[in-house]
């Protein structure tokens, strides 16, 4: 199972860097992939948006939706995404278009995609039993690609910490935001059972000790934190970056309703594997920033490790998981699985010498 996952990462840098920050005529002298079925649906998705036919298109990664980046014959650059036929799908579909629609009311100075009305006069279209979501394109470049500094870093704390004024009194229940989903960092509590299928000795002693950390400091005040609807997944991927500031938070498929720090553990936890320590003194700086913008009290500021190495738990074992279950997206499942191993071995590792 080891050497499946690295195989798989392989596979991924084989395929070069994210294509995310493509532009309109690098999309545009894109070659159309897609069957002339697929075509034809995106051509009625674009057409019943009203922003022209399709010029070209470009599938980008995603894990349970497909997007597409599409350029228009009208010049527009836009983003397509078909959700899933099953109930879930459609649910997730609405989920995000009331998320993105609330954003825009609340604090439109925000970098989110915005949402193109159908011939309905609303978001969601359905072509073929599928849902389907069409919005503005965010320029700009993946984290993931880019060298981070104090002025991205600020930037990030900056953009993210007005997105959670700006969701601080959406309601769950009206915007259709669960208490939990399969990414959220409870999650963790039921992946127990991963860590001797997925990761190597080594990691058994610490992913296990992360877990029962979880379930002994963070479930007894869980409840008794402050919660709000979080965007929960500002990952390297879904935060883009132009001229040193961010231009883009896209993809709120994993949005939750949970302790308000649980969002800036998560980024917190990307940041950490992007620059390959989690303590790193940048990652304490968008820590101290976010912190004191949020008004973080003692208890949520004690949880933050705790908090920050259940993501990377979950990121080896859901991730792992994940690409087995599907492994046509184990290329997208596994782009960070190889940063996150590092750092829990090179953790475990500093253990081993400790106790030795």
């Amino acid at each position: 199972m080891f050497s499946w996952a690295r195989s798989c990462w392989h596979a991924v840098c084989s395929r070069g860097r994210s294509s995310r920050a493509t532009g309109l005529t690098e999309v545009r002298m894109s070659a159309v992939v897609t069957g002339p079925a697929e075509r034809d649906r995106l051509e009625r998705a674009v057409a019943a948006h009203g922003v022209g036919r399709l010029a070209g298109v470009r599938e980008t990664g995603s894990e349970n939706d497909r997007t597409w980046i599409a350029a228009t014959d009208t010049g527009r650059t836009v983003v397509i995404k078909e959700f899933p036929a099953a109930p879930a799908g459609a649910a997730s579909a609405r989920m995000q278009a009331a998320l993105l629609a609330h954003v825009a009311r609340t604090d439109p100075r925000l970098p989110v995609p915005r949402l193109l009305a159908g011939e309905n006069g609303r978001p969601l279209t359905v072509e073929e039993g599928r849902s389907v979501l069409v919005t503005t394109f965010c320029t700009g470049v993946p984290l993931e690609d880019i060298t981070l500094d104090e002025t991205v870093v600020d930037s990030l704390a900056d953009a993210q910490t007005h997105l959670l004024a700006a969701l601080r009194d959406a309601d769950p229940v009206q915007l259709s935001v669960p208490e939990v989903n399969e990414w959220s960092l409870d999650a963790v509590l039921d992946a127990g059972h991963l860590v001797p299928v997925h990761t190597p000795p080594l990691l058994h002693t610490t992913l296990k000790e992360i877990i029962a950390g979880f379930r002994e400091h963070v479930v007894p005040v869980r409840d008794t934190l402050p919660a709000q609807v979080l965007h929960a997944d500002c990952n390297l991927s879904n935060v883009l970056v132009e001229n040193g500031a961010v231009s883009g938070i896209i993809d709120f498929g994993d949005a939750v309703h949970a302790p308000r720090v649980y969002d800036l553990a998560v980024t917190a936890c990307y940041l950490g594997l992007a620059l390959g320590d989690l303590e790193h003194p940048l990652v304490a700086r968008y820590l101290a920033t976010t912190g004191r913008a949020c008004a973080l009290d003692e208890r949520e500021t004690a949880l933050v490790p705790l908090l920050v190495l259940a993501r990377v738990a979950l990121v080896i074992l859901l991730g792992r998981e994940s690409a087995r279950r599907a492994p046509g997206r184990a290329a997208y499942q596994l782009r960070y699985d190889h940063l996150a191993e590092r750092v829990l071995l090179a953790r475990a590792r500093r253990t081993t010498e400790r106790e030795e």
